[in-house]
């Protein structure tokens, strides 16, 4: 299994042009695609619902957008329409079931300030359930940051205690399918254990929030493979946490990803590749690929 996570910069490359169908042939042979600052309706502009554009561009895969941001668009009042921009998560497989998280977010004077959320969605690859998580994480504060991953580590940590969203154990299969559940037990997917977490967090390695994930760095044996917490895709294939770059920006004296794959630590031993797409030009961010050997 193939997964890539790509900011997108709602589709705006490196020379300036917005053109989602770069985004597309970079992305195309990946199983599992996350994608984040995608919009739908944000801006006057040709293609501007990039969920629509962006499904029809990748036909053999189902998908489901979380809009992060969604505001009335004051700019066509008859239309009553919507602007959004959020998180697209686009599988090979059916997704089984989707939830939306929103994350803790607080005003800075002299700054904007967005939320961020968090996107499930589980997935069966071979009958196999697995969740993934999509996120796009503060730009601005740490703290905040702190804040939001602490949210994020407790509801993936309690999402199989908690099912997914319809539950139902030891109910009679005779009570589905009346009055306002009208669905049967074969429609209730279970909550499975394997998770993968990606996006673009705004940190790197060398960061206290990175710790926050994959755990403190031990000074004699180094950063462990912690299989009670995640794992960083592409330390576990041997690439240095200092090497590579997803966005340059980020910190031009050296540690300079930002953007992650990270799985769980069932997932830990099944991670046979990863890499950073150098070569994409389709945003300001490379997108980050990796294979598992899943199921």
């Amino acid at each position: 299994m193939q997964i890539v996570t790509y900011n997108i910069q709602w589709g705006k490359g490196q020379d300036e042009v917005v053109d989602l169908s770069r985004i597309a042939r970079t992305v195309a042979k990946a199983d599992v695609i996350c994608l984040q600052e995608v919009e739908r309706n944000w801006r006057d502009m040709a293609d501007s619902d990039q969920v629509a554009r962006l499904t029809a561009l990748l036909p053999d895969h189902h998908a489901i957008f979380s809009p992060t941001v969604d505001l009335h668009d004051h700019r066509n009042t008859a239309a009553k329409g919507r602007r959004q921009y959020g998180l697209l998560l686009l599988s090979r497989w059916p997704i089984l079931s989707t939830r939306t998280f929103p994350l803790p977010k607080y005003p800075v004077h002299g700054s904007l300030n967005d939320t961020s959320g968090l996107q499930e969605a589980v997935i069966a690859p071979g009958g196999q359930g697995l969740r993934i998580y999509n996120t796009h994480l503060n730009y601005l504060s740490q703290r905040q940051r702190r804040l939001q991953i602490e949210e994020i580590l407790k509801i993936i940590a309690d999402a199989p205690h908690q099912g997914g969203p319809i539950v139902g154990p030891g109910v009679p299969e005779q009570e589905y399918r009346q009055d306002w559940i009208a669905i049967g037990p074969e429609d209730v997917p279970a909550m499975p254990v394997p998770a993968i977490l990606t996006g673009d967090f705004n940190m790197r390695p060398n960061s206290p929030n990175y710790d926050q994930i994959v755990g403190e760095r031990d000074p004699f044996y180094g950063r462990l493979p912690d299989l009670a917490r995640f794992s960083d895709a592409l330390t576990l294939v041997g690439q240095p946490e200092h090497e590579g770059s997803t966005h340059p920006e980020a910190d031009p004296a050296g540690y300079q990803r930002i953007d992650h794959v990270f799985v769980s630590g069932d997932l830990v031993g099944s991670v046979t590749r990863a890499w950073i797409d150098t070569q994409a030009d389709g945003s300001d961010h490379q997108p980050v690929f990796a294979e598992l050997s899943f199921p």
